[in-house]
């Protein structure tokens, strides 16, 4: 397969070998998490989800089942790793295929974390879900400096980056205007209100190394990053402080 930089032309230094592996793993805290981590060596992939009991008290429920029929009773799912990672770009994402795969989707053309899953409100009252992911600890080789997060919630496609460090880069028209990263650790946070009994909410969720980025180079070979994607109701606010 031929490198990014030379499909593209883009005028720069780019990853010459594969990167880095990945993984998801999700899990419960004080709510509902949605973790990814890259591994760059052992144990890459395992995806665990679990409701945590406060959570699920609450009502708060997730599967990878979206159906009218689904029961949102399940507490653990797994991925399938991803090794070797290379850096692609936007556009070769499969973001119609990735939707239409519930839980993990393997692209058997490039490298890429993907996930879609459903989270339900089973309780008895309508409540104001917040969400956030968060990049937990610190990334090795600067590996935030060239991923892209994709958030697909109920079809409405979000791309969060990080800030560049120079003003001149070139996106192609292709890609959509990324927002930034809110903090050095914050990807991003969002509310969807009155989250009523019974509704359910598709999420997917994406994660690569964008080839365009000025920031993506050689410095980043072997290195790591770890996120973590939270739902709390609102009475768990301060949990995204």
């Amino acid at each position: 397969m031929m490198r990014l930089s030379k499909v593209l032309g883009v005028r720069r230094i780019k990853i010459r070998n594969r990167i880095f592996s990945l993984g998801i793993i999700i899990t419960g805290m004080l709510s509902l998490t949605f973790g990814v981590i890259t591994f760059y060596g052992q144990n890459a992939g395992n995806m665990i989800m679990s409701v945590d009991p406060s959570a699920a008290l609450r009502g708060i429920r997730i599967s990878t089942d979206g159906s009218d029929d689904a029961v949102f009773t399940q507490t653990r799912l797994m991925s399938e790793p991803i090794e070797d990672a290379k850096d692609i770009t936007f556009a070769w994402v499969k973001l119609d295929e990735v939707q239409e795969t519930d839980g993990n989707y393997i692209d058997v053309d490039h490298d890429y974390v993907a996930y879609t899953f459903y989270v339900k409100n089973e309780g008895a009252e309508a409540v104001d879900l917040r969400y956030y992911i968060k990049i937990v600890g610190e990334p090795l080789n600067n590996l935030d400096e060239g991923v892209r997060v994709i958030v697909i919630e109920d079809g409405e496609t979000s791309l969060f980056m990080k800030a560049d460090k120079n003003n001149d880069s070139y996106y192609p028209d292709t890609m959509p205007v990324a927002e930034h990263f809110l903090s050095k650790s914050m990807v991003m946070r969002k509310i969807v209100p009155n989250f009523r009994p019974g509704q359910i909410i598709k999420f997917s969720v994406i994660i690569y190394l964008e080839g365009y980025d000025p920031d993506t180079t050689d410095d980043l070979m072997g290195g790591s990053i770890k996120m973590q994607m939270n739902f709390a109701i609102d009475d768990d606010y301060e949990e995204f402080e």
